[in-house]
């Protein structure tokens, strides 16, 4: 069973901090989140993404934020742990699309069938904040 451990140096940013940004604005903060988490865990990488798995997300923070905003700010982190795959083209000539394009490839896809999501907050000061992501690799015997 395989197990990936890996912390990010900051809490991830809750939407209360990244909602009314502009488009743009918005996709430099995925690609900020998709870089940090690479250059926490690139090597960490599995060789094929676990098909199902567990992944537990602390954010150790300053002050506890209410339910909706704990698990709506992990989705950024999230999608940067599924993997890219590529969309039926349905019209001849039309671009190629990417599902989850910013996909590290931990596991396949944040479907219920291949992911469990458990998103905790830990109390913490300032000066320590961070984000630990542990992802667990679920077998059916």
């Amino acid at each position: 069973m395989g197990k990936v451990t890996f912390t990010l140096p900051f809490a991830y940013p809750l939407p209360n901090r990244t909602n009314g940004f502009s488009h743009f604005a918005a996709t430099n903060q995925k690609r900020a989140m998709a870089r940090s988490v690479a250059a926490a865990a690139r090597h960490l990488v599995p060789p094929t993404p676990f098909e199902q798995a567990h992944v537990l997300i602390e954010r150790h923070g300053v002050r506890e934020p209410d339910t909706d905003n704990l698990w709506g700010g992990a989705k950024r982190l999230v999608d940067c742990l599924t993997t890219p795959k590529l969309l039926t083209v349905r019209t001849e000539g039309a671009r190629q699309r990417v599902k989850n394009k910013r996909g590290l490839g931990f596991v396949v896809d944040d479907a219920r069938k291949h992911m469990t999501l458990e998103v905790r907050h830990v109390q913490s000061r300032l000066c320590d904040q961070k984000t630990v992501v542990t992802i667990t690799e679920v077998r059916d015997e």
